[in-house]
């Protein structure tokens, strides 16, 4: 009897801690989130567009680390030219797609993110080549992939228990012919699965 006392006393124990562990996760600031902004880029020309970022906490703690996967892209309209040839009606495109590591401070309304994206920058151009000494016009079109990575930081200042609104800048660490530069732009977050 003494025996099945204990046996009953600790596994009653083991239950409530259990239960007071899954509870105190609900009431946890840290959950999974989903970023969009919109961004103006370039450092020899202006190019413009959007990201969209997935992003998970790795701990429950005020401040933490976090990894993600993030999807930028970005145009440019201009044409391209030389003392030979130019481009006419052309799209000058960049796709980065990048794996996220960073790091999340933060201050009462006021978050404060690191971040160190590494992935690829691709890099599309489409349009028409003209020669005018020459005389001739034809399609052109070019893409090239390139290795990149950078620092990335991000202030945002939170509207409530589940959307921020933001800043982010991000410069390339890497030096390639079709990397644009410098990328600037204002962002939103939602928090997914976030208790209100």
């Amino acid at each position: 009897m003494y025996l099945q006392i204990k046996t009953y006393s600790i596994f009653l124990a083991l239950c409530t801690l259990v239960l007071s562990n899954v509870y105190a996760q609900k009431e946890i600031q840290n959950s999974n989130s989903i970023e969009i902004g919109f961004i103006v880029a370039g450092n020899e020309t202006v190019y413009y567009g959007g990201y969209g970022e997935f992003t998970v906490p790795l701990s429950q703690r005020k401040n933490y680390f976090t990894l993600g996967a993030s999807l930028t892209s970005y145009f440019d309209f201009k044409g391209e030219s030389t003392s030979e040839a130019y481009l006419k009606n052309d799209v000058d495109m960049r796709v980065l797609p990048n794996l996220v590591a960073g790091y999340s401070l933060n201050f009462n309304k006021f978050q404060f993110n690191l971040e160190i994206p590494i992935g690829l920058s691709i890099a599309i151009t489409k349009g028409t080549l003209v020669n005018e000494k020459i005389g001739f016009e034809r399609e052109y079109s070019n893409k090239e992939i390139f290795f990149n990575y950078g620092i990335a930081f991000s202030p945002k200042y939170r509207i409530n228990n589940t959307n921020q609104i933001g800043l982010n800048a991000f410069l390339s660490l890497v030096q390639d012919k079709a990397q644009s530069g410098y990328q600037f732009g204002i962002n939103w977050t939602k928090y997914i699965l976030k208790k209100q």
